[in-house]
């Protein structure tokens, strides 16, 4: 007989497409009670929760309109030239519902086969919004509202951006959802300890690089590092590290091989399991490397809450 265990599933771009392959290693050992997910990991997690397949997931994300959709820096044959209105319209939130309705419908998360939370930042409260009610397709746009990707999500008042912004590893919220085993799936990039001197004479610009893709970037690194400290602070008691370094954060191009690594690195872990103290000394690991970044830390703020249902 099958274990149960509840799923917190990070943000992280094109990255959070591993969330796939995870789970599909995931549940061939564990039926899963609930799901808590912030961004692309509410995507992922949110279609789950629904009914659909790993596989079927995985359909989705290969079809070409979702990969166009999610991905402002992907062209095929001209990855670096794409207009100024493709970017624009890439910002219209509009398509983006309209995607998430084709795929849902008129699903609410009360009527989801399993519990389910996407995680998103209010705006205008300026604190994180826990959205278990309501309508899957909002919510899901809600906790997905990138910044520069895409355009902020208003609903009922609120003004949604991304979930990551402040809970990149939502694990501070497992006890939203049934279940005495968590496992944490981090999709997101490795925090480093080691720091390099350069001269000046060093080119220091890439310019193939546009600023939105400089900025998102630059959110994830810093989502990476406070995802990290969120699992310290909340342990799971399984995290799963399925960040693929040979891709980027638009590489939707390539779903398939981060669906792969996805899976290899949750059986990776689902079988470290089994060796003594595995956990602790990946906490111990994690540890040593935050506390040679800061003398303590973890992020906090105000309790977040719900909306009311739409």
């Amino acid at each position: 007989m099958k274990r149960e265990a509840r799923l917190i599933l990070g943000g992280g771009a094109a990255y959070g497409l591993a969330h796939i392959g995870a789970i599909e290693a995931i549940c061939e050992e564990f039926d899963i009670t609930g799901i808590v997910g912030t961004s692309m990991g509410a995507i992922v997690g949110g279609l789950y929760a629904m009914g659909k397949t790993p596989q079927e997931i995985l359909a989705l994300a290969l079809d070409s309109k979702t990969t166009l959709l999610f991905n402002p820096g992907w062209v095929p044959f001209q990855p670096l030239k794409l207009s100024l209105d493709l970017i624009k319209s890439l910002h219209n939130k509009k398509k983006v519902m309209d995607l998430f309705a084709k795929w849902i419908g008129p699903v609410k998360i009360e009527e989801l086969l399993l519990p389910f939370v996407a995680v998103a930042y209010d705006l205008n409260l300026r604190k994180t919004i826990l959205i278990d009610k309501g309508s899957l397709t909002s919510a899901l746009r809600a906790s997905s509202s990138l910044p520069l990707l895409f355009s902020p999500h208003e609903m009922q008042g609120h003004l949604f951006v991304d979930g990551g912004i402040e809970h990149p590893l939502p694990v501070a919220f497992k006890d939203l959802v049934p279940g005495s085993f968590t496992i944490a799936v981090n999709v997101l990039p490795p925090v480093s300890q080691e720091a390099e001197k350069i001269g000046v004479t060093t080119p220091l610009v890439n310019n193939d690089l546009r600023t939105h893709e400089v900025v998102i970037q630059s959110i994830l690194q810093n989502q990476g590092f406070v995802a990290i400290q969120a699992m310290l602070h909340n342990p799971p008691d399984l995290f799963i590290d399925a960040h693929d370094p040979r891709k980027n954060m638009f590489d939707l191009a390539n779903v398939k091989d981060f669906y792969d690594f996805g899976y290899r690195s949750a059986k990776e872990s689902l079988a470290g399991m089994a060796e003594p103290k595995f956990m602790a000394h990946l906490l111990n690991r994690y540890q040593g490397l935050i506390s040679h970044l800061m003398k303590r830390g973890h992020v906090t703020g105000e309790t977040p809450t719900s909306p009311e249902p739409e």
